[in-house]
């Protein structure tokens, strides 16, 4: 068991290595334990410096270009497939330093399998994002016809029913009518028969 003593001393050693405190230390540190880079986090993603910043921003562009994202969502999901097409390519990249130039074979296994695990993670994320869009943009298309599609419905509706407000008032006028001729006719019928009587 550890002294009163030895547990104040402790807590008081700690404070001394709470890690960076400035943005600039915090920036360094972010960076430490970088060996291969295929670990994927929106938030961290970054060429490294081995890699070129132009080819990833033309590859981002080109896929602006090619899905014309039309708002956040879409946005975020064609970064996403840049970000995974450029770890693929890292990923591929690192393969390939995995061979023996003069004999083919491959001189690492386990960073091999590494690798191609990280490679197929990053092909199947990048399809999800592909897919992703294409049922969003196939969801909003869907409610937009729904939408008119039930707003023709509608107005079908209220057509039907105004229609049948002008039927019940035209049945309504015909049996007003029809009474105000059989009272006609009772009248008259009254006035024939005493005309008759008074003759």
């Amino acid at each position: 068991m550890s002294t009163e003593k030895q547990i104040h001393a402790n807590r008081e050693n700690s404070q001394n290595s709470t890690g960076p405190v400035t943005a600039l230390g915090k920036a360094a540190v972010s960076q430490n334990r970088t060996t291969h880079g295929l670990n994927y986090n929106p938030d961290t993603f970054r060429v490294l410096t081995c890699e070129n910043q132009a080819e990833y921003d033309a590859l981002l562009k080109a896929l602006m270009e090619e899905q014309k994202p039309q708002d956040t969502t879409e946005t975020l999901l064609v970064t996403s497939m840049a970000q995974h097409r450029w770890l693929l390519d890292r990923a591929n990249r690192l393969q390939e330093s995995c061979f023996d130039q003069g004999t083919g074979q491959i001189k690492d296994q386990k960073l091999f399998s590494l690798y191609l695990r990280y490679a197929t993670t990053h092909e199947r994320a990048f399809h999800k994002c592909l897919n992703d869009l294409l049922k969003l943009r196939n969801h909003k298309i869907n409610q937009q016809f729904g939408f008119e599609s039930e707003k023709r419905k509608s107005e079908r509706h209220q057509h039907f029913l105004e229609l049948q407000k002008w039927d019940y008032e035209m049945k309504r006028v015909q049996a007003v009518l029809a009474e105000h001729r059989a009272a006609t006719q009772i009248e008259a019928d009254y006035k024939a028969k005493q005309a008759q009587q008074a003759a």
